[in-house]
């Protein structure tokens, strides 16, 4: 009797110090995943005059630009995957146009740095006024940063 209760206890005893190992093999010894490498997408700005200008970066992240100079968007971009610079909206006061130039491609192991961003001020406009009792068209050319006016003369109509 004493032996099977020697037995017993030892056998109680066992399973208990198994019990605390916790079983599962997910306690470490192995490596962790490997991180995949994100790298920033930005470029530089040219000929920005205008307020207002804001680029996106596949459709998101929304940077405003108010200077010409480099940028680079908050949000990096996995090895790997796709970046697409597009302009959100274009600059006014005065009224700009702003197109990109390699802002589309896949990240390949390093910062891309080579998105262009070329804006350029409207040209002027011109304006017509039929005068019906001199049978004549004035001309006038707007200026694009005020609106002003400003008289280029006239031509016989008919």
């Amino acid at each position: 009797m004493k032996h099977r209760l020697f037995l017993y206890s030892g056998l109680l005893l066992t399973l208990l110090s198994m019990g605390g190992c916790g079983g599962g093999g997910g306690g470490g010894g192995g490596s962790p995943p490997p991180s995949v490498a994100s790298y920033s997408i930005g470029g530089k700005v040219t000929g920005l005059a205008g307020t207002g200008l804001v680029l996106q970066n596949n459709g998101a992240g929304n940077l405003s630009l108010s200077a010409n100079g480099s940028f680079i968007f908050a949000t990096a971009v996995n090895d790997g995957g796709s970046y697409n610079v597009t302009v959100l909206t274009q600059p006014s006061v005065p009224s700009q146009t702003c197109a990109v130039t390699g802002g589309t491609g896949s990240v390949s192991g390093a910062n891309v740095t080579n998105v262009a961003v070329t804006c350029q001020l409207f040209s002027p406009r011109f304006a017509y006024v039929a005068n019906q009792t001199s049978n004549t068209v004035s001309i006038y050319t707007v200026n694009a940063t005020t609106g002003q006016l400003r008289p280029n003369g006239y031509v016989t109509a008919g």
